[in-house]
């Protein structure tokens, strides 16, 4: 998936469209139980994480033997420690709505830099 949304075929409408359908999913889950506010900034540091992690692996150059296990530790490693952090220390009662509001507040740590580092530069 990542490779999809770091491509060319990625297109800034689609990345746009991502970006709502994901706040209009935290909003609605949200509505039903909200979401301590740490869990929300380790959600957002792991997103950003997970985004600085694949650039530097996708970086690394062809030749190196580790970058096929560093691209696999930067996708799944963040993507761990998020599924543990839900699983330890959410609290069981609409369990489903807040593990939704965390996975999609990593993402849309993903999303908000990548946009960022990707965004059209201003002409002077």
């Amino acid at each position: 998936m990542l490779d999809f949304w770091y491509s060319e075929r990625c297109t800034r409408q689609v990345k746009l469209i991502v970006s709502i359908m994901l706040c209009i999913v935290i909003f609605y889950c949200s509505n039903i139980e909200k979401l301590s506010p740490i869990f929300v900034g380790i959600g957002l540091v792991l997103g950003m994480a997970l985004h600085v992690l694949y650039r530097a692996a996708s970086q690394q150059t062809a030749q190196n033997p580790q970058k096929k296990w560093m691209k696999i530790a930067a996708v799944y490693l963040p993507i761990f420690i998020q599924i543990t952090i839900i699983y330890w220390f959410l609290k069981q009662s609409n369990f489903v709505y807040l593990a939704i509001q965390a996975l999609g507040f990593m993402m849309l740590g993903l999303v908000l830099i990548s946009n960022y580092q990707n965004r059209s530069k201003r002409s002077d």
